[in-house]
């Protein structure tokens, strides 16, 4: 309903009559939009202050097992890796810190008031630090007690791999890959370096004036040839001597990319035997019949083998089993450590499952499958293990068996002998007896990088919460706690608060989010809502989004809506009960779940349902584009930050690209677009029903394509529905550069802003903005405003169910 007011009729003799019906329709449609609305800002941090927010990337899940990693062999140095950006610079500033961890200088501690500074051991800028997943200093480990080696883009060239005297500070290069190092490792004496580098693989060859597109995907036959992000990827492995430019060795054979990530190599600490990973298409299907492990992943992430037999398409991607290979440095000689798979799948390919002993005598493998002997019975197939073996004799012997999948192991810091698996979800700490050799420590869950048995003294953990700012403390034998960072003390209560929020879909299922309120925050008013759905931690620190994995931001501004009177719900992935069977059951459930969470926060007097909004980002983008067409839970604006998508364009633009994206588009619209199974393709296919979309859609796309939704672009703009889109040519999947981020985030902040509660900005905020282009966003935002007027004056489009 629109806002009462009066006009003084008796100015239309002085005005026109013909302006007066401009003014009376100008003034319609302004607060038709809202536009006329007060402005009700709250307090809470802009977007540049979120956007500049220090963060731990290292350890990268922010766990304390791999912390306990970063602590120096003799117990007394601790080291994190930090990333800050620079609005102003457009840069990304990256250092690794240095603490003091001996319990002397811990003890000391107690007295003083506030946190110590860290020492500043590095700092690496980088303008071209342009995707979030691959910051330009990463893997920092110890060798020694005086040198860290890591791998960075220095001056914003190609990954290398450097040392750094942590008493010196002096940086020595040692590798010379003329395409940069994917991964590496080095032995103890730091005289050779095992890395992992591209291998070019384009689609056309230099010189060639055409192409058969066969099985290649389309981004590689469109891309540019020397682009290794549109080419089908394939790298290499060399030894090379430490810091010689000497061209370096290779080791086996190239191999393309799969398993959504790239091996990792483990080089002895006497340098003298190297473990890499190796992929065995070939055993795939044979595996796969005799661990039922193998043919889980093999059927939910890699069908290629089933689907596309004769290879006529599609090639293994998605899932591909490993077999670990060992190699003897004097002479390259390889051979299997045992004629068995890994349990490694999808994005876990730089797990660590290599720990080395006695220098390199022996080597722990975890999460690996064992030969099966000859009638051997099923029990033998069921799990992994982990197991020691002697690369000189190539004899093993196995550990423990897994109760779960392998997510990583870490040796335990200061105790000789003595490890930590990640079991699935368990945490399972092991040490070798003299006598008894390798032993599970009952009860050693409860004690983190610490023997049972030992003293108790004092350990560095990372301490976040919802409203807490991850900083590392030290926690005492008597159960005290030191700070040792305090990377952002802009941080307080004026950013707002976030807290655990639960609520029921009409399916009975329950979700369980987050509900972000402004520090200003009234509990009697209605509020505009935005959601930002992609998943939801309730013990991890949330900034702007989401906060399952610190690097899943690109556009989501988070506590930067609070500023502007926007609450924000984060969805969680899925429901807590109830899962979903399939993909196509999920993209419903998660309708189901919005719905359920809009009318549980308008009962409780929070929400103004005529004011609501969603991003999606990835694949909640999919999720939130069927929301938006499908349905009529009230969403007035959308977002669709890169997401994927199941329309026919996307099927056919990711042909080839990967096997299991064909799978899923299928399964989400319940069958291919052809054959018996086509008109339930038509019936889910939400660029055949754009007619039904009424939300105002803002779609961003990052890198050189526009990947997906240019067909749901395309055909909104014919039909003058209210959709804007947004290329960042330079942008990764999740974006890095403050510059992109500034754009990304401020633009939604703005779209919201806009349609939820009609306002407005004017201050320049954006690197690079005018008054002039500022002016033009709200001069097609405006007309925009028209369009979807025209929009909600039609029926609701009719659509026929597809039977489940």
């Amino acid at each position: 309903m629109l806002p009462q007011f009066s006009l003084d009729i008796s100015l239309a003799p002085r005005i026109g009559l013909a302006s007066l019906v401009v003014l009376w329709s100008a003034l319609v449609l302004v607060f038709a939009a809202g536009l006329g609305a007060p402005a009700m800002a709250g307090v809470g941090p802009s977007v540049k202050e979120v956007i500049e927010f220090t963060r731990i990337i290292q350890p990268v899940k922010l766990d304390d097992d791999t912390l306990q990693t970063q602590i120096s062999p003799d117990g007394e140095q601790l080291f994190i890796v930090t990333r800050k950006a620079d609005v102003a610079s457009d840069r990304n500033r990256f250092e690794i810190l240095l603490m003091d961890v001996s319990p002397a200088r811990l003890a000391s501690l107690e007295a003083m008031p506030a946190a110590p500074s860290p020492i500043r051991l590095l700092t690496v800028e980088a303008a071209h630090d342009r995707a979030d997943a691959t910051p330009s200093l990463r893997d920092a480990r110890w060798v020694g007690n005086r040198t860290i080696v890591f791998r960075a883009r220095m001056n914003d060239e190609p990954y290398q791999v450097y040392r750094v005297d942590v008493q010196t500070r002096r940086v020595t290069q040692l590798t010379y890959a003329p395409l940069g190092v994917v991964a590496f490792d080095v032995p103890d004496d730091l005289r050779r370096v095992v890395y992992l580098t591209h291998v070019p693989n384009p689609a056309i060859a230099p010189g060639a004036r055409s192409v058969v597109a066969g099985a290649k995907s389309f981004w590689s036959v469109h891309g540019q040839p020397d682009d290794f992000d549109s080419q089908i990827r394939r790298y290499q492995f060399y030894l090379a001597e430490a810091g010689s430019r000497t061209p370096a060795r290779a080791l086996g054979a190239a191999f393309l990319e799969s398993s959504y990530g790239t091996p990792r190599a483990s080089i002895s600490p006497d340098g003298r035997w190297l473990l890499l990973p190796t992929y065995r298409p070939d055993r795939q299907l044979a595996w796969a019949r005799q661990y039922p492990l193998v043919a889980d992943a093999f059927k939910e992430a890699s069908p290629s083998l089933v689907q596309d037999p004769l290879g006529y398409y599609s090639r293994p991607t998605g899932y591909v089993s490993r077999q670990m290979m060992v190699y003897r440095l004097t002479d390259g000689h390889e051979r299997a450590v045992i004629d068995a798979p890994d349990d490694s799948r999808g994005g876990n390919q730089q797990r660590t499952d290599r720990l080395w002993m006695d220098g390199g005598r022996s080597v722990v493998i975890a999460g690996t499958y064992l030969p099966l002997r000859e009638g051997g019975g099923s029990d033998q197939a069921a799990a992994s293990h982990i197991i020691e073996y002697w690369p000189e004799t190539g004899d093993w012997k196995p550990i423990a068996v897994l109760k779960q999948r392998l997510e990583t192991a870490h040796a335990v810091a200061g105790a000789k002998g003595e490890f930590i698996a990640i079991d699935g979800e368990n945490r399972r700490v092991f040490r070798r007896d003299a006598q008894l050799g390798w032993q599970e420590v009952i009860g050693g869950e409860s004690d983190v990088g610490q023997r049972v048995d030992a003293p108790k003294s004092w350990r560095p953990l990372v301490r976040q919460a919802l409203n807490l700012p991850p900083d590392i403390v030290a926690k005492g034998p008597a159960g005290q706690e030191v700070r040792l960072t305090a990377l952002n003390p802009q941080f307080s209560a004026q950013w707002g608060t976030m807290k655990a929020y639960s609520w029921t879909d009409a399916k009975g299922r329950r979700w369980d989010g987050g509900l972000m309120v402004p520090a200003d925050f009234k509990p009697r008013r209605k509020y505009p809502l935005v959601i930002q759905s992609y998943g939801f931690s309730p013990t991890r620190f949330y900034r702007d989004g989401s906060n399952i994995y610190d690097g899943f931001t690109s556009g989501f501004a988070g506590r930067a809506f609070l500023r502007e009177g926007l609450l924000v719900l984060a969805l969680p992935w899925r429901a807590s009960s109830g899962l979903p069977k399939d993909e196509h059951e999920s993209i419903k459930a998660f309708g189901d779940g919005v719905r359920a969470a809009i009318e549980a926060l308008v009962a409780e007097g929070l929400v103004d349902r005529e004011r609501v909004g969603i991003l999606g980002w990835s694949a909640t983008g999919v999720r939130v584009l069927n929301l938006v067409t499908f349905t009529d839970v009230p969403i007035r604006a959308a977002t669709m930050m890169d997401g994927d998508s199941n329309t026919l364009y996307s099927m056919t633009i990711t042909y080839a690209m990967s096997d299991g994206i064909q799978a899923i588009k299928e399964r989400a619209n319940q069958g291919g677009p052809f054959g018996e199974s086509k008109e339930r393709w038509f019936r889910n296919d939400p660029s055949l029903h754009t007619d039904c979309i009424r939300a105002a859609l803002r779609i961003e796309s990052y890198g050189a394509e526009v990947k997906n939704n240019w067909d749901i672009y395309a055909l909104l703009r014919r039909q003058y529905r209210p959709v804007e889109l947004i290329k960042f040519p330079e942008g990764a999947h999740a974006l890095a550069r403050p510059s992109e981020r500034m754009i990304s985030l401020q633009g939604n902040v703005d779209w919201y802003r806009f349609w939820l509660k009609g306002e407005r900005r004017s201050e320049l905020l954006i690197p690079a903005e005018t008054a002039e282009s500022l002016k033009e966003q709200y001069a097609r935002w405006d007309q925009m405003v028209t369009l979807k007027q025209a929009t909600d004056a039609v029926p609701k489009c009719a659509r026929v169910a597809v039977p489940d």
